[in-house]
């Protein structure tokens, strides 16, 4: 058995430095994990949840097998996709030889949420080092190498590891900018269309929606279009960067990210009910029909997510909102990532309407808002337009906006 130990930390309320909260045993032959809290953690009269749905403070918390063994607001702290290659590229190894405890120990101080994880409980306090936006030319030439399996240089590649810990799959990077931390996200070599900007318009459209949406801006590096999205779990304080909990849908609800089966809208809602304000249940059912009416079928469980203050939880600002590319003549029927209504997946806005009172809604609640969204959606030509999305691109992204325009 490898079993190995690591410290969770948490950043507690106004604090720029984090505390020991307790102990995480992984075994990372069987995926299992384990966590226990520390006495002298309990005995804080400010002492949070590390987890305030898998491990709430003082209960003897059950060995977790879900995800790999890692709990949700662990998995959620954990670098994804690309933030593992970045990690395994700076060691120059495969991302398959590291193990999710060296990717909790490898990941910094820009993570996602309140926690950290270390060695041990004397370990230091993480530097927090991300690249200042005027770095960003040299780093997207660092993702870009990465992307061709390329060695990049190691400066560059520092600055991009120090940004590098947030999940998704497409190459990103937290940067300094304006007394702010944003998330800058680049164009993927595969990219057929400008993905970054097509994001900035389609989540100004979701903000014309009556969908709440961080700070957004697009910038252009070189000939490259970067999207920048203000991180909405930090904050700068008088003595340094203040953090807030995170918590992803996946987490809250507890789901395996391999059993998709079990995904879907109407039981996050009912969960919701139990966490968060009426107006938050019913935002969300906004957000699911928007999805449907902009093709957005990489609206797994992930990218929903909850800020945690204190004990209190609150729907996250939305993000990662981007149409999913169809073929002109293909047809418009598709599939959300989640379950919606009576016909399981079905991306239709009578699939939506079908269970509209899961989400605390009346039928005609349900349906001035849906035909709300409608009315603004047909409108993303002209829109996508003044934001300087291409004709070509927008030529595109037709056959994905057809459902809205119908």
């Amino acid at each position: 058995m490898a079993q190995r130990k690591l410290t969770v930390f948490v950043y507690l309320p106004g604090a720029t430095t984090a505390v020991p909260a307790g102990l995480f045993t992984h075994d990372d032959d069987l995926g299992v994990g384990s966590f226990s809290y520390g006495r002298r953690y309990l005995a804080r009269d400010s002492a949070l949840a590390v987890d305030p749905v898998a491990l709430p403070l003082g209960a003897t918390a059950p060995e977790v097998v879900l995800n790999d063994g890692l709990y949700g607001a662990f998995r959620d702290a954990a670098p994804d996709y690309w933030g593992r290659l970045v990690i395994a590229a700076q060691s120059n190894v495969p991302p398959e030889s590291l193990s999710e405890v060296d990717f909790l120990l490898a990941a910094n101080a820009t993570r996602v949420g309140n926690l950290d994880f270390r060695d041990s409980p004397q370990s230091p306090e993480p530097i927090l080092q991300p690249p200042h936006f005027n770095h960003l030319a040299g780093v997207m030439d660092a993702a870009k190498r990465i992307e061709a399996g390329e060695q990049a240089d190691a400066h560059l590649l520092q600055l991009l590891r120090q940004g590098s810990s947030m999940g998704g799959t497409r190459p990103k990077c937290t940067v300094e900018w304006q007394d702010s931390l944003w998330i800058a996200k680049f164009s993927a070599k595969e990219d057929s269309v400008n993905i970054p900007r097509i994001e900035f318009a389609t989540m100004t459209l979701a903000g014309r929606c009556k969908i709440r949406i961080p700070e957004i801006r697009v910038v252009a590096v070189g000939d490259k279009d970067v999207f920048l999205v203000r991180r909405f779990d930090r904050e700068l304080g008088a003595s340094g960067w203040l953090r807030r909990g995170f918590l992803s849908a996946l987490s809250l609800m507890q789901w395996d990210e391999k059993d998709r089966l079990r995904w879907d809208y109407l039981a996050l809602a009912d969960t919701m009910r139990r966490y968060v304000s009426k107006s938050h249940v019913a935002e969300l059912f906004r957000r699911m029909v928007f999805n449907v009416l902009v093709r957005n079928q990489d609206d797994y469980p992930r990218n929903h997510g909850f800020v945690v203050d204190g004990a209190d939880l609150s729907l996250s600002p939305a993000y990662d909102i981007v149409p999913g590319l169809t073929r002109a003549g293909v047809g418009t029927r598709f599939q959300l990532a989640m379950s919606l209504g009576d016909r399981g997946r079905e991306a239709s806005v009578a699939n939506a309407l079908s269970r509209a009172s899961r989400f605390g809604l009346s039928p005609g609640e349900a349906r001035a808002i849906t035909e709300e969204l409608i009315e603004t959606t047909r409108q993303w030509r002209t829109l996508f337009g003044d934001l300087g999305v291409s004709d070509r691109d927008v030529e595109l992204l037709t056959p994905s906006f057809l459902g809205s325009e119908d």
